[in-house]
C-alpha cells in the first residue's frame, strides 16, 4: 500500500526519519528543479536542495497542515534560494519573496535546523556513518557548547576555512543519509525514478550512437514548449532541429543524474563535443521534464558557464 505524503509527514512529525525519507525522495526532482530556476545550472543548486532538507528535517513538526507539505517544502527551497541570492546580488526585492506557507515557518539555515533536531538520536546514528574529521567537527558544532567557527578551528588546529569545509560536507552527507533511510524498494517513487532512468539512459545511448533522437523525444506533447535561462522560448517539434543538428555533428551527453518524480524529471549530463569543434555546447546541461497527462509538455534548460577562454572566444 502507497502512504501519501500527508500520512509520511504525521509519521515524521512522531520521530520516523525514514518516513521523512521517502517524502523527500518524493518531492526532490519538483525541489531540484526550482533551485535549478531560481539559481541555474551548478552546485549550488544540489547545495540548496540539501540545505532545505536539513532544514525539513529540523521544522517537520511545525508543519499544520499536512496535506500542504508540498507547498511547505517549496517554500523552504524558495527561501533557500532567495537568501543565497541576496548574498549574490545583495539585494532582492521586497515583492519578489514568496509568502511563507505556514504561519509558525521562519526562514533559517541549515545550521540552526540541525541546532533544534527532533531526530537527534538518528542524526547521532547518521553521524556516526562519516570519516572521524567530519563527525568530530560536527560533533563540536552542533552538540558542543562552541559558538564560532574560529573557535572550533582553534580546538582542532586548523584553518577556519577547513571548518566551513567540513560542515559543507557534513550537510551533504546527512541530506544524502536521510534520503537512504527511505530504503522502501517498491515505493512508487523508487519505481517511477526507475522507469525513467532507464528511459533517458537507453535513449540518450541511441542518441551518441547517432543513430536517432526519436526516443529522447518520444514522450513529448504535441504543444510542447522549450525554454532556456536567457528567456528564449520554443514551441513544438519544429524546435527540436537542435536535436538532429547535434546529432549529424557528432555531439554526445554522459549523464551524469536523473531525477524522477510523478509531474517532474530532471536529466543532467554532460556534453561531448568534436575533436573539430570543441566548443559546440557548452561543458554540461541541466534538462527539466515537465510532465501533464503523462506527456512533457514544459522543457527548461540550463547550461553550465563556458570555461573562460571559452566565453572570450564566442565573444570576439
Amino acid at each position: 500500500m502507497v502512504i501519501n505524503d500527508a500520512e509520511l509527514v504525521r509519521e515524521a512529525q512522531r520521530g520516523d526519519a525514514a518516513s521523512l525519507g521517502i517524502l523527500l525522495e518524493r518531492q526532490q526532482a519538483a525541489l531540484y528543479a526550482l533551485a535549478l530556476r531560481l539559481l541555474a545550472h551548478g552546485s549550488e543548486a544540489q547545495d540548496a536542495v540539501q540545505e532545505a532538507f536539513l532544514i525539513a528535517l529540523g521544522e517537520i513538526d511545525q508543519v499544520r497542515h499536512p496535506e500542504a507539505v508540498g507547498g511547505w517544502l517549496r517554500t523552504v527551497v524558495r527561501n533557500v534560494c532567495l537568501r543565497r541570492l541576496r548574498e549574490r546580488q545583495k539585494e532582492i526585492p521586497l515583492e519578489e519573496v514568496p509568502q511563507r506557507v505556514e504561519s509558525g515557518f521562519s526562514e533559517s539555515s541549515a545550521e540552526e535546523a540541525i541546532d533544534r533536531l527532533a531526530m537527534r538520536e538518528w542524526v547521532w546514528t547518521a553521524l556516526a556513518e562519516l570519516p572521524e574529521a567530519l563527525r568530530v567537527t560536527a560533533i563540536l558544532r552542533y552538540f558542543g557548547s562552541y559558538a564560532s567557527y574560529e573557535e572550533i578551528a582553534t580546538i582542532l588546529g586548523v584553518p577556519v576555512g577547513t571548518v566551513r569545509s567540513r560542515l559543507n560536507q557534513v550537510k551533504a552527507k546527512l541530506a544524502a543519509a536521510l534520503l537512504k533511510t527511505a530504503g522502501l524498494e517498491h515505493d512508487e517513487a523508487r519505481l517511477l525514478a526507475k522507469s525513467r532512468i532507464r528511459h533517458f539512459g537507453e535513449a540518450t545511448e541511441e542518441y551518441n550512437r547517432g543513430e536517432s533522437y526519436e526516443m529522447l523525444t518520444s514522450g513529448f506533447s504535441e504543444d510542447f514548449v522549450w525554454t532556456y535561462a536567457d528567456g528564449t522560448v520554443g514551441r513544438g517539434h519544429a524546435f527540436l532541429d537542435g536535436f538532429a543538428e547535434d546529432l549529424e555533428v557528432g555531439i554526445k551527453m554522459r549523464l551524469t543524474n536523473v531525477l524522477a518524480s510523478k509531474d517532474v524529471t530532471v536529466v543532467e549530463g554532460r556534453f561531448e563535443n568534436p575533436h573539430d569543434d570543441p566548443s559546440h555546447c557548452p561543458p554540461a546541461t541541466s534538462l527539466v521534464y515537465f510532465y501533464r497527462d503523462g506527456r512533457i509538455h514544459l522543457v527548461r534548460q540550463y547550461y553550465a558557464p563556458r570555461p573562460e577562454e571559452d566565453r572570450r572566444d564566442h565573444s570576439r
